[in-house]
């Protein structure tokens, strides 16, 4: 963020589980502020910039008090001034679909819904900025004025120029783009007169000296600007007033603007001596001081010439100087100062600055034309919050509205109440529960109430240890309410109890992307494991306001209707099924998908009574997606105060690197049984039917380990994909509890198809010591959970040579259909035939695509994240992933794993594989 500019706080001491901003004491009433002052600009000057904020991250209320006592905002009004102010924060939008005001007390409330460039209520989105913005800090050139570009026409306006290539930078052309201002931009010939006009400005420009008085032959036009030197501090006039129009002619289509001349082309001079060399410095760093936030990827600032013609009378006297200067068109945006836009960040307001502001102002989804048939969009940036990011779903898995039917179903005239699984274990560990929630129900006919263990560790915070089990309750014609159950009262303290509704409620927005006026109320009831439940009474928690009162926090606007309780609960799907997809690093965004019921119904285990967990899955069910959230549920269900806590140990060096974040510590084996980890408590397993016991107890060792610290201990394994004829570790008839994951989502459906003829051949050939009891159960509720259509290539008979050429070619065609270099992988046999290929492949491949690329095109599978074709053995790239894989002449020296071999390599591809032979396949 840049600098704060903002002693704004996020006031977290209220009574509101939501983003409150105290804005102190203000002047109130259209009668109190009809005379303008210092002090009231100020004051709306503050409050544009809480609002502002609010709408920009998710909504949220703006608290101020009334100077005077007896203020009543139905008598007397806030005053015509706010009114334009919030008018100019929404662009002119009514204000009633984002504001809401309430009095209570001498505090008045007003509370802000997000602001949304899309949705039904608010017109389309082609037209609409992504973020509300008090100025843009951009300008334009329109007839002879210059103008500050608005949010809105900002947005054609970047649009435009994002998808530009940087103009000619030698001089001002003939034909040229020029931007409008609605929405349009189009190619236009400068006419004869402006042509003519330019060329006379820049033969002036080439002039030494100019007489006092003369006027000048030609007039001010879109492309041309006079400015009179209007104090005798020249070079501090200069220095504010030349930036704004850089930014305008920049933006535009260049132009002239002089100094040392009125408004009819009449040459006045200087008023005091001013040194060339002076003269032409602070020109410099006027230009300097603008800010080019370059799409083009150039670096280079505005384009400028400068120079200084001596002014004198006819007796040849000086009489000053007229300053030229040449601003040329730029090929991206021109700043003059960061944008006036602000976001709430942490617990405080910030302003943004222009990368950041440009950022999100451009954001748009990704173009996944070659994937249409593949995905189906379920968040999209085109109609949604500023801060949400795009969702989508695999075509033919269950989408979030199919999702939020299965896990959060309304019952026509009933309260529904979900998950039953967890409902069912929560009533039977407390008595008294289901009777509790039941009195809170009373006179509520229609909606659905989810119970969780922890509504704080299902949105990613850390779960508060009192906590008995949450309850959200979503009900027609009533606020959201969430119900924290607790045993003590008297350990609720202020603040801690609303986190997690406040949470929840900026989640919904900037996750979930619901665009309409939301609340989520926090109340706290006390279980008293006996028939004789009680909710928290107002003397319990003094800081609280009575609970009878909870429901009046909000304007009743808030209160949900039947027509939002299913755009509420979808956006509850996303934020509680979401992860970041693979293609993300593919296509250089984050975009989200959602997990399978199964994923989230194994996420969703009670840690603290499953604490040991065998998870047995078939290739591409996602079981390192599934292993990742549970690293993240460990750390908050569990309160991790550092990553030392957790463990994941894997097979290979490439998935260590490639799970290793900030919340776990992430070993190979190998490494687990060579060091000590003091501070480890829980542990996670991955890809373990690959380890080898012959090196070491590692099974044993984790297993104490965790045990003796009361930890978590997950292990994942697919007996399918085992690549070593070696004892695992692992005792296949102890393998309990034990979970299955049996929906294939990550590989296309001839890919699948495959991958299941080879599972059968396993099953049928049994050449290594498997459980294949398990296994033939396993693979009899295999499914592929969707139609996507993929490629499915076999080559035989083809030398090394041959094998290369096919590759490098068919790269250079997937790179001119739009695919990146990190889409694709090249998987050989062993280490040693991955080296030996290489170097056959690279010079076809650096002729093929490397054209204008200097940096490397090839990696290895440490460099899965990024932009270049991996290139690596088969075990090394286990449980990573490409769109499109390559599989060259798939062998072991060992023939009783070679199906097993091949299974790993075909699983890797998602969307399109190639399986290239040196000769006929057994």
């Amino acid at each position: 963020m840049a600098r704060q500019e903002s002693p704004l706080l996020i006031d977290l001491n209220t009574n509101y589980p939501d983003v409150v901003v105290d804005i102190g004491k203000i002047c109130l009433g259209k009668n109190s502020r009809k005379k303008s002052s210092i002090i009231q600009k100020t004051e709306r000057n503050v409050l544009s910039i809480a609002v502002y904020a609010l709408l920009n991250s998710g909504g949220g209320i703006v608290r101020m008090e009334s100077e005077d006592r007896n203020y009543c905002f139905q008598e007397h009004g806030i005053g015509e001034d706010i009114e334009r102010s919030l008018r100019d924060c929404v662009s002119g939008n009514k204000t009633s679909e984002y504001f809401t005001w309430m009095q209570k007390g001498s505090n008045l409330l007003l509370f802000v819904k997000t602001w949304s460039c899309g949705g039904p209520e608010q017109g389309s989105a082609a037209t609409k900025p992504r973020l509300c913005s008090l100025s843009t800090g951009l300008f334009y050139r329109s007839d002879t004025s210059v103008y500050p570009m608005t949010s809105t026409e900002a947005v054609a306006f970047l649009r435009k120029k994002s998808c530009a290539e940087c103009h000619n930078e030698n001089g001002l052309s003939t034909k040229r783009a020029r931007v409008t201002f609605s929405g349009e931009a189009k190619e236009t010939p400068l006419n004869i007169q402006e042509h003519d006009i330019q060329d006379a400005a820049a033969r002036f420009m080439k002039r030494d000296k100019v007489l006092v008085g003369e006027v000048l032959g030609f007039t001010e036009t879109m492309h041309i600007e006079f400015k009179e030197y209007s104090t005798k501090s020249i070079l501090e006039y200069i220095r504010k007033c030349l930036p704004k129009y850089v930014s305008a002619f920049a933006n535009t289509e260049g132009g002239y603007l002089f100094f040392g001349v009125d408004d009819d082309g009449k040459v006045t001079g200087t008023h005091s001596n001013v040194e060339k060399e002076a003269l032409e410095q602070t020109v410099a760093d006027a230009i300097g001081s603008t800010s080019v936030h370059h799409f083009c990827g150039s670096g280079a600032g505005v384009q400028f010439q400068t120079h200084i013609l001596d002014v004198c009378d006819k007796a040849g006297c000086s009489q000053g100087c007229v300053c030229a200067v040449r601003i040329e068109p730029s090929c991206c945006p021109v700043f003059n100062g960061d944008p006036e836009s602000w976001m709430v960040t942490g617990h405080k307001i910030e302003r943004l600055s222009i990368s950041e502001w440009m950022k999100l102002m451009t954001a748009a989804d990704p173009d996944l034309s070659d994937l249409a048939d593949n995905f189906r969009i379920q968040l999209s940036l085109a109609n949604g919050p500023p801060l949400i990011k795009p969702v989508y779903c695999k075509a033919d898995l269950q989408c979030a509205a199919e999702l939020q039917e299965c896990l959060y179903p309304v019952g026509s005239n009933e309260i529904i109440w979900k998950p039953e699984s967890i409902c069912t274990d929560l009533f039977s560990e407390h008595p008294g529960l289901e009777d509790l929630l039941k009195k809170q129900l009373h006179g509520i006919t229609r909606g659905v109430l989810i119970l969780s263990r922890s509504w704080a560790v299902d949105i990613g915070l850390q779960k508060k240890q009192d906590v008995v089990c949450d309850a959200l309750l979503v009900a027609d014609s009533e606020y959201p309410v969430l119900f924290t159950v607790v045993r003590d009262a008297s350990c609720v303290t202020s603040g801690n109890w609303k986190e997690t509704a406040r949470a929840l409620k900026q989640k919904l927005v900037n996750d979930g992307g619901y665009t309409s006026r939301v609340c989520v109320i926090s109340q706290i009831l006390q279980l008293n494991d006996t028939n004789d439940q009680m909710g928290i009474a107002e003397n319990d928690v003094p800081w609280q306001e009575a609970q009878s009162d909870s429901t009046s926090l909000y304007p009743k606007n808030y209160i949900l209707t039947a027509r939002d309780i299913p755009a509420f609960l979808r956006a509850l799907v996303i934020v509680v099924l979401s992860f970041k997809s693979y293609l993300s690093d593919s296509l250089g965004c984050e975009i989200f998908n959602l997990l399978t019921l199964k994923q989230y119904e194994l996420i969703s285990n009670n840690l603290h009574k499953v604490r040991k967990q065998f998870v047995l899955g078939l290739p591409g069910t996602g079981k390192t997606i599934v292993a990742l959230k549970i690293i993240e549920r460990i750390k908050n269900t569990f309160c991790c105060s550092s990553k030392e806590e957790i463990l994941y140990i894997c097979e290979n060096q490439p998935l260590r690197d490639f799970v290793g974040n900030e919340i776990c510590q992430a070993v190979t084996r190998v490494a687990f049984l060579k060091d000590n980890f003091p501070h480890v408590k829980h542990i996670v397993v991955d890809e373990a039917q690959n380890f080898r016991r012959d090196e070491g107890d590692w099974y044993k060792r984790a297993w104490s380990i965790v045990k003796e610290r009361d930890g978590v201990f997950w292990v994942f394994l697919d007996f399918f994909q085992t690549t070593y004829p070696y004892n695992c570790g692992l005792d296949f008839s102890k393998l309990y509890p034990q979970e299955w994951m049996t929906k294939v989502v990550c590989n296309a459906k001839q890919i699948y198809d495959n991958m299941f003829y080879l599972m059968s051949k396993i099953l049928q050939e049994r050449n290594i010591a498997l459980p294949y009891e398990v296994l033939v159960r396993l693979l009899k509720q295999a499914e592929c959970a969707h139609s996507l259509s993929g490629d499915y290539i076999v080559k035989e008979n083809m030398n090394a040579y041959e094998v290369a050429e096919y590759v490098s070619k068919h790269c250079k065609s997937y790179i001119e259909q739009g695919y990146r270099l990190k889409d694709i992988a090249i998987l050989c046999s062993t280490w040693p035939a991955a080296q030996d290929f290489r170097l056959i492949l690279q010079p076809q491949l650096e002729r093929q695509i490397s054209k204008s690329r200097v940096r490397k095109i090839v990696g290895l599978a440490e460099d899965v994240l990024k932009d270049v074709i991996v290139l690596d053995s088969i075990r090394r790239f286990s449980g990573l992933e490409r769109r499109i894989v390559f599989v060259i002449h798939p062998y072991a020296q060992q023939e009783q794993i070679v199906p097993s071999l091949l299974l790993c390599a075909v699983s890797r591809a998602n969307t399109k594989l190639h399986l290239l032979y040196q000769w006929k396949r057994y």
